[in-house]
């Protein structure tokens, strides 16, 4: 037996263990989970509310009676009004409601109908936030809170 052998053995010994941490090394790791975007709103059944908006709890009310959902959201957010007006055009139009009229400016009106119900959309843009108010409202009735 030669003093080589045993050098030799060593030698392999030593090339397969880097060989497997090297390999360790390349093993893709499990992906990160993405975190998941909430989804939109809906307070009301049939208006979606943006993610990025705040719904001011205090400021709201939503009355649901004979299988419609009406009342007022008061929200606010970080959002670009062009982009907001945007996102309700679109998702008005999806869920069916019909666009009447609309103002732009520094204070915009957005008009809806849909059967029986109007929706009004008024949207501010201040300084460093967007204020946002949403009534869905039934046509031709009252509805609501009995005053106090």
């Amino acid at each position: 037996m030669s003093t080589r052998t045993p050098l030799l053995r060593l030698l392999a010994l030593c090339l397969s263990v880097a060989l497997i941490c090297a390999c360790a090394m390349f093993e893709k790791s499990p992906p990160k989970a993405d975190p998941k975007r909430l989804p939109d709103q809906r307070e009301f059944d049939d208006v979606m509310i943006p993610r990025d908006l705040e719904i001011d709890k205090d400021g709201s009310a939503v009355y649901h009676r004979d299988g419609m959902t009406v009342g007022i959201l008061r929200m606010s957010g970080r959002v670009e009004v062009g982009s907001l007006m945007r996102y309700f055009q679109n998702n008005m139009s999806n869920e069916g409601w019909r666009q009447v009229s609309m103002l732009r400016g520094q204070q915009s009106l957005m008009v809806f109908q849909k059967a029986s119900r109007m929706a009004v959309i008024a949207i501010e843009d201040a300084d460093s936030m967007t204020y946002t108010d949403v009534w869905v409202v039934p046509m031709g009735e009252s509805f609501g809170a009995e005053p106090k």
